[in-house]
């Protein structure tokens, strides 16, 4: 069992978990709520549905980011590599950055991607709220929040990856410090 000051906070956990598993499913199912022919319209639960889960990650990061700097984290093993106490810092880093960034440019992105599609203003957040009234940057959000994906998939990877070295190969409990009591 790893020790209390070796581990997370409660809230560090909860928001760590929600988040992920919110994450996980923009990253597998997301595109295919929001991917319309052009035409076609974006009435209906799967792009708001898209547009809802996109608002709670950034409400849920920014959450993150505010405990974060209130509560830092435990210490890092004393078995880690410098290299690798480096990558972890660098990944959570990232990963901050990505929390914010993906669904600030999805909102971005709903407008330009709307305008060859029909009903852009039926896409509502928590289904109150439009989104079609942010402004319209051009294609360039899109594309930053496609390679946004691409780049937060890969390194959901090396942090899924990473995790399950230190838990399996180093055996040095890095994975207890994040476990939901």
């Amino acid at each position: 069992m790893t020790p209390p000051q070796d581990r997370f906070t409660r809230p560090a956990i909860w928001l760590h978990w929600i988040t992920a598993l919110l994450m996980i499913f923009m990253l597998l199912w997301g595109e295919d709520y929001i991917r319309r022919p052009e035409g076609a319209s974006l009435a209906g639960w799967q792009p708001s549905t898209h547009a809802t889960i996109g608002v709670l990650i950034l409400l849920l990061g920014i959450a993150r980011l505010l405990w974060r700097m209130g509560n830092p984290p435990p210490k890092l093993p004393r078995t880690m590599r410098p290299w690798e106490a480096w990558a972890a810092k660098a990944t959570h880093s990232t990963f901050y950055v990505f929390l914010i960034a993906l669904p600030v440019t999805g909102l971005l992105a709903i407008v330009p991607y709307g305008i060859d599609r029909l009903d852009v203003d039926q896409v509502r957040v928590f289904g109150l709220f439009p989104v079609a009234f942010l402004p319209n940057l051009g294609d360039l959000t899109g594309n930053v929040h496609t390679s946004l994906t691409i780049l937060t998939k890969a390194l959901v990877v090396v942090h899924v990856l990473a995790a399950l070295k230190h838990q399996f190969w180093d055996k040095d409990g890095l994975l207890g410090r994040m476990r939901p009591v």
